[in-house]
């Protein structure tokens, strides 16, 4: 009896850890630019935390590897092949030197009001950021 108990606890904790790993896994930010200093990241998450059915949304980081802060501002684009499907808002935010703002924290998230999640995976759709302007100031409020 106490054998079966120690493999089912050891099984347990396998499946936990496998799920944990890939859990990860989707988590990390993957590179996608850097210009005049500030690189961006990005990954892709589900809206809701344990749902994975909910909506995808696009979350960025953004580091600041200047000595200065700066002010950026940008747009965000989906497209769907050739097609333009839609665009964010302006994203304006100030980002101190050495430092970086995240995903929803800083409201750096992006998702699709008209694409559903087996569109935004397919190999037809692309995202763009446009309008990226990077501007060297004083201090950060």
């Amino acid at each position: 009896m106490k054998r079966l108990l120690t493999i089912t606890v050891f099984t347990l904790l396998f499946i936990i850890s496998g799920s944990y790993q890939e859990a990860f896994g989707q988590r990390q930010y993957v590179d996608h630019s850097t210009e005049e200093g500030v690189s961006i990241q990005y990954r892709w998450a589900n809206s809701k935390w344990l749902d994975r059915s909910s909506p995808l949304e696009l979350r960025l980081k953004i580091k600041n590897n200047n000595d200065y802060p700066v002010e950026i501002s940008y747009v965000i684009d989906f497209y769907m092949g050739p097609v333009h499907e839609e665009s964010s808002d302006v994203t304006e935010l100030c980002i101190n030197p050495k430092l970086a703002k995240t995903g929803r924290l800083n409201g750096m998230y992006y998702q699709s009001s008209r694409l559903s999640n087996q569109q935004l995976e397919s190999d037809a759709f692309i995202w763009e950021i446009r309008d990226l302007e990077i501007e060297r100031v004083e201090s950060c409020r």
